[in-house]
């Protein structure tokens, strides 16, 4: 907030990329990878996750232009995504009681497999939204026996085997055989690396020890 002339307090907005939605000295479009794939991803995402500046889906959304992003606080979006995805030909990444790992999934059956489902949150807002919408549990459920490292360093996680969102959607499709996303994760680990040049030296040296206590 400056004060003018007159003494009246102005704001100076910062201006962001109309296609990454970076502040504009932060653009990442010059990155960016195009993917394309028949295979639809969903990210249903909490209105906090959504707020996030850190936050890898709208990254993932960039490279796979096959992705829609729900917000779980918003009804009529959800409503409509229930009507748009067929239940027998999806599944939702959650780690319930019944889940499947997805790396051995029947060949057939993951041929059949053309909507892919994503909770965006923190794991307790994850699990909030599995357990409060009953309409979720229609969903198979499938989860990861053996994640690859997540390299998503400039923000904390809950375990060493935790993956962001745009990293487990990468995942994903490649353990259905669809696609090759090596380049979605190097454009990631380029833009974490923008990111970490950019953070003063102050948050460098705090966001480190996060990390290594985490």
């Amino acid at each position: 907030m400056n004060s003018g002339r007159d003494g009246v307090a102005t704001s100076k907005k910062r201006v962001v990329c109309p296609r990454c939605h970076y502040p504009e000295k932060q653009c990442i479009c010059h990155l960016v990878v195009s993917i394309s794939g028949d295979t639809t991803v969903w990210i249903i995402q909490d209105k906090l996750e959504a707020k996030h500046a850190k936050n890898s889906a709208r990254l993932f959304k960039l490279c796979y232009a096959n992705t829609n992003v729900v917000a779980f606080s918003d009804s009529s979006a959800m409503q409509c995504f229930y009507e748009q995805v067929d239940v027998d030909a999806a599944v939702l990444l959650y780690p319930s009681d019944t889940a499947t790992a997805i790396e051995v999934l029947d060949e057939d059956k993951a041929k059949q497999i053309r909507h892919v489902i994503l909770l965006d949150g923190t794991w307790p807002k994850a699990k909030k939204m599995f357990l409060t919408d009953n309409r979720l549990k229609r969903f198979k459920t499938v989860n990861f026996a053996a994640p690859p490292m997540s390299h998503y360093e400039i923000r904390k996680s809950p375990n060493a085997k935790a993956l962001s969102t745009l990293e487990a959607a990468a995942y994903c499709l490649e353990a259905l055989g669809s696609l090759q996303m090596s380049n979605v994760r190097n454009f990631f680990s380029e833009v974490i690396e923008l990111q970490w040049q950019l953070q003063p030296d102050s948050h460098k040296h705090r966001t480190s020890k996060e990390i290594k206590s985490g």
